[in-house]
């Protein structure tokens, strides 16, 4: 029964959600947990604040199973899910993380969701970057628009994974419908 759960990673800001950037996009992370949970993805977060909180306790709401896979000494963890605390830094928790997931969302972010976002692609996810989220999705997302030499859903020659570009929670949900009807 649980081997067969399609699990969604959720990447982005870290920080305050009351303080920008996070505060910026806070409505769509916690509509991406809701949308998530209703359909009964099984969510992956880092587990600490900012995005990772909001997309939590929008999933919790709506009875979903919420893992936060943390690195070490990590803090600021939010109730909404269950802890996996690694003991690793954070470009290794990362990688249990993104490999953990069937497909990703990414929403914003600094320094480290662009390094996840690579990472991602490079373990062959899905990935699904949420437009008009700042930080380094829209960066991307510019990149891939404007470079169209590998088709516009590509990072690089490799082809390794697919990405996709959603301009609304509902999109990113039909994407994700769409990942989880061809992993079957």
């Amino acid at each position: 029964m649980y081997r067969d759960m399609f699990k969604v990673a959720v990447i982005g800001y870290a920080g305050d959600i009351d303080k920008p950037p996070v505060s910026h996009v806070a409505d769509i992370a916690l509509s991406i947990g809701k949308a998530l949970g209703r359909e009964r993805y099984v969510v992956l977060t880092g587990g600490r604040d900012g995005v990772m909180h909001l997309v939590s306790k929008g999933a919790a709401e709506e009875g979903s199973i919420v893992i936060g896979i943390t690195p070490y000494a990590s803090g600021g963890i939010t109730p909404y899910a269950i802890e996996i605390s690694t003991g690793l830094d954070m470009a290794m928790r990362s990688g249990v993380l993104l490999n953990s997931a069937n497909a990703v969302i990414s929403i914003g972010g600094a320094a480290g969701t662009s390094v996840e976002i690579f990472m991602a692609y490079s373990y062959r996810k899905p990935l699904i970057l949420m437009r008009g989220t700042g930080g380094w999705t829209d960066r991307i997302i510019k990149i891939l628009e404007e470079d169209t030499t590998l088709g516009g859903d590509s990072l690089d020659y490799r082809l390794a994974g697919r990405v996709y570009i959603a301009d609304s929670v509902d999109e990113a949900m039909k994407i994700l419908e769409r990942i989880r009807a061809n992993r079957e």
